[in-house]
């Protein structure tokens, strides 16, 4: 087993963890455009990020920049955007990056053609979610495939995956999205679009507020949520799975070590909430009042070897809804939070905000 972790850019943070099984890091300068909004991520400059890189190539781990944006809003195709990504492409090569994480096709083409010693992760972004899709990446070279975290029970698929496909695979694990989410590619592209949002102070993460209210309204689709806990990673390595991604580079170095540590021991004795991007740290509103106790959910998993396709809709079946009871606990008062955030979302989809927003 193998983790890919999120950089924090506090090079004791590798020595640290030096014993931890680590195939890559990931992250980027906080103003290039990914998947996070630039005021959320770990500050660093190209010089920090330079001695980060050669600081963990030391330590025999690579490093793959984060471009995974899933909106550049074409500027790819202009001769300033062409001359940034030389820039940058040759910059990452430069400084001995083993990679980099991109979303977007053409730039998959793109950086294979002009930067072939540089390897191509395909994002979580590019939503590779079938073997159809998962070929055409394999074709144009990419080394590395991010699977998207909600074919994580879609076991059939991974099995097909890992036969069919030969650059390597890579799950997500601890992502808390609700699954197959409708507002999914909204939120990667209001996301992709965020430094421009912020320059005009009107950035807002609707989507998160409307997930988080969602899950507190009804904790059952927390379980719903496909993430993949540390006692669970066996059940996909005998699939051929043995790299699992760490979400969480917009966190500090202490939530990401805690998860990074509980990911390698395989075992976590807290809540659930503590692994999970997603399930805390919902600001304004502070925490969601939901517990899940980590330790009520073993063998939740051995269901989904027989349920083939949560895609058609729970319908009658009560399996996620059921465990709630056996692992899920309140703290405060869930539907008065879940009601602020509702509140919220009211006002902003009625056009009753007058303010440039900073949330």
């Amino acid at each position: 087993m193998q983790l890919v972790v999120p950089a924090v850019f506090d090079e004791s943070f590798l020595d640290d963890t030096a014993d931890v099984p680590i195939t890559h890091l990931y992250g980027s300068l906080p103003d290039d455009p990914s998947l996070r909004e630039s005021g959320w991520l770990p500050k660093t400059d190209p010089d920090g990020l330079a001695r980060y890189v050669a600081r963990a190539k030391d330590q025999g781990r690579g490093f793959f920049y984060a471009l995974n944006a899933g909106c550049l809003g074409n500027e790819e195709f202009t001769s300033e955007g062409q001359a940034w990504l030389v820039e940058r492409l040759g910059w990452l090569v430069d400084i001995g990056a083993q990679g980099v994480v991109l979303a977007n096709p053409y730039l998959v083409a793109f950086a294979k053609a002009r930067f072939p010693d540089l390897q191509v992760a395909v994002s979580t972004a590019a939503c590779v979610d079938s073997v159809d899709k998962a070929e055409y990446f394999d074709r144009r070279g990419a080394d590395v495939l991010y699977l998207p975290e909600y074919v994580n029970r879609d076991f059939r698929l991974l099995k097909e995956l890992r036969k069919r496909i030969s650059c390597r695979l890579i799950l997500l694990a601890n992502v808390g999205c609700l699954l197959h989410c409708s507002l999914r590619n909204f939120h990667i592209q209001a996301i992709s679009h965020s430094g421009k949002a912020q320059q005009l102070g009107a950035y807002v993460d609707y989507s998160l507020m409307w997930c988080t209210s969602e899950k507190t309204r009804d904790p059952g689709l927390m379980l719903k949520s496909p993430w993949i806990r540390p006692e669970d990673l066996g059940v996909y390595e005998a699939m051929g799975y043995d790299e699992f991604k760490l979400a969480g580079r917009d966190m500090d170095r202490p939530w990401v070590e805690r998860v990074t540590r509980a990911y390698a021991a395989r075992r976590h004795d807290g809540d659930l909430n503590q692994l999970i991007l997603g399930f805390d740290q919902m600001e304004p509103f502070g925490n969601v009042p939901v517990r899940i106790d980590n330790r009520k959910l073993d063998g939740f998993i051995d269901f989904f070897h027989k349920k083939h396709d949560c895609r058609l809709g729970c319908r009658d079946c009560h399996y996620c809804d059921d465990w709630v009871e056996t692992a899920v606990r309140f703290e405060g008062d869930a539907l008065a939070y879940s009601g602020r955030i509702t509140r919220t979302l009211a006002r902003y989809e009625q056009g009753a905000f007058r303010h440039r927003s900073g949330f």
